[in-house]
């Protein structure tokens, strides 16, 4: 059997810890495949294939030339099916006692590596399915798509959510000694993954993933209030995350959800609107750690991508005065407040916790650098549509802008 190949050495090394006698393990054509005294591995052992054959414990007698030392060999068993032969060495009356103890201990050490390999397997298998969806596209061939649901019994019908947990500074501290000094990046996955599974494993259609740089849990919603108690019981998740994240590894985490997605092929929908309202929050001045996605703001936060090059090279042109301002960053921060709080400078001075008069006269200054009138409807959107733009390309690279502007 494979598995035993894989940990025979393991197993030797623990049983010796407790066991006052060497040991060793045959595989089924009885080579040794692990030993105490390492020398002896890949040695052929004849008295194993008696033990396969006859499935009892066999005496073994010391035989220089065939190199056999003497002790007993005890058979070791898998679903009912001999894979190998554990052997103790010593006189064969004071050590077969053992025989049975071992053989039980080596069978479970067997049994928990099978169990091991399975759950590592599903996992790989699920990493590979999520990949799948989130990647998918409406003129993809689903066959693939549907036939790793099948192999686990994933409902494809069922309306989802995709849910993504984005821990700050994971990818620098992937690089560095930091979080990760006292455990490798490997245990941190796997430890974060089982929380999570604690937290949001509640029906079959439950999975929690791992991506590059963030975690993925795509949420079943079975019933008609699925969502919505979904929704409310992520603060309180957020808490038990941050506890368990900053107590072991110093780190914290967000959340952002996408939309209801109604079947598999829209899974990729719910992730990358998920991954939208992430970059776009993050990039604000909120800091609730929860983020839901909206389809109106984000239509809003996309709009410049939509322009044509040649309507945004004239958009940016008609307010370079205004980029190129020492206080650029004061007066857009300013302008962009004023606009979300419904151009109303009461709303917008305490929120932005300055003056009533102090937003007066920024909107002022703007007026004098852009000929724009803030108190004025459509030359605010201009302005607004303007700052998305220059804020967009400044993501992207600022030789774009200058190539848009020149």
């Amino acid at each position: 059997m494979r598995i035993l190949k894989h940990i025979a050495q393991d197993i030797v090394e623990q049983t010796s810890e407790i066991l006052p006698y060497p040991i060793s393990i045959t595989d089924h054509e009885g080579y040794i495949i692990g030993a105490t005294d390492k020398s002896r591995i890949g040695l052929f052992h004849q008295p194993s294939l008696e033990v396969i054959k006859k499935n009892i414990m066999v005496d073994c007698r010391s035989e220089i030339e065939k190199k056999i030392l003497p002790g007993v060999s005890v058979p070791i068993k898998f679903n009912h099916k001999i894979i190998g032969v554990l052997g103790i060495v010593g006189e064969p009356r004071e050590v077969e006692k053992y025989g049975q103890l071992v053989k039980n201990q080596v069978e479970m050490m067997c049994q928990e590596a099978f169990r091991k390999e399975m759950v590592e397997l599903k996992e790989k298998m699920v990493e590979v399915f999520v990949h799948q969806m989130i990647h998918y596209k409406q003129d993809d061939d689903p066959a693939n798509l549907l036939q790793y649901a099948k192999l686990l019994e994933f409902d494809t019908n069922i309306e989802r959510v995709c849910l993504l947990i984005d821990i700050n500074k994971l990818s620098a501290d992937r690089k560095k000694e930091g979080a990760f000094k006292h455990s490798s990046f490997q245990n941190f996955q796997r430890e974060v993954l089982d929380f999570l599974h604690l937290l949001f494993y509640e029906n079959k259609g439950d999975i929690c993933s791992f991506l590059p740089n963030h975690f993925i849990v795509l949420k079943s919603l079975p019933f008609h209030q699925s969502y919505s108690s979904f929704i409310d019981s992520l603060e309180e998740k957020l808490n038990k995350i941050n506890l368990f994240l900053e107590k072991k590894y110093h780190v914290s985490a967000w959340l952002s959800v996408g939309n209801i997605s109604r079947n598999i092929e829209e899974v990729s929908e719910s992730y990358m609107n998920a991954m939208n309202t992430m970059r776009l929050k993050r990039n604000s001045e909120q800091n609730s750690g929860i983020y839901l996605y909206n389809e109106h703001e984000m239509m809003l936060h996309q709009l410049p991508r939509e322009l044509s090059s040649d309507y945004q090279k004239k958009l940016l042109q008609s307010i370079i005065p205004l980029f190129e301002h020492d206080s650029y960053e004061v007066l857009a921060a300013t302008f962009t407040a004023f606009c979300k709080y419904n151009m109303k400078l009461s709303e917008a001075s305490r929120n932005l916790y300055v003056h009533r008069n102090t937003i007066i006269y920024r909107l002022e200054k703007i007026r004098e650098i852009t000929s724009l009138d803030t108190s004025n409807f459509e030359h605010c959107m201009l302005l607004y549509t303007a700052i998305q733009c220059y804020e967009e390309q400044k993501v992207e690279g600022i030789s774009k802008f200058k190539a848009n502007v020149q």
